[in-house]
């Protein structure tokens, strides 16, 4: 048994033939615990941010009533803002927690995968910052003509 299959059980479990990887047979830390808990709570906590968008713009409010000057009062709210930001930050983290899975079973070599994971969450984590910025700074007092 090499040094990679040792770390690989340590950490993730052996890999099954057919994907993924069985139970550690040690835990180090309770990442993983951690991790999969965060993917349960965000992922649910997705799923009713999103009813609520879809609820309130397409039903309550209706398609054909948006424009500018409703967005612009929209964003006068912060509960509004701090709406989005939650959506945009939950939906981020969801996803590069997800990332994070799909890199440790397809990337086997730890080399490969330090530098996949470098460069995917230096992107994922730029975008969210950039959104998280742009959700906050936006003006809405701005004239748009």
């Amino acid at each position: 048994m090499n040094q990679e299959t040792t770390y690989d059980v340590a950490v993730r479990g052996a890999p099954r033939s057919g994907g993924g990887f069985e139970r550690p047979t040690t835990a180090r830390s309770n990442f993983e615990l951690y991790s999969w808990l965060f993917m349960r709570v965000s992922g649910l906590v997705l799923i009713f941010l999103s009813l609520y968008h879809l609820v309130w713009w397409n039903l309550v409010v209706g398609v054909e009533h948006l424009d500018a000057d409703m967005v612009r009062e929209r964003w006068t709210n912060p509960f509004n803002r701090l709406y989005n930001v939650a959506l945009c930050v939950f939906a981020m983290l969801h996803g590069i927690n997800g990332l994070r899975y799909s890199i440790e079973d397809y990337v086997r070599k730890p080399g490969r995968q330090v530098a996949v994971k470098a460069v995917a969450y230096t992107l994922l984590l730029s975008v969210m910052a950039w959104g998280v910025f742009a959700l906050l700074t936006f003006d809405p007092t701005i004239p748009t003509r």
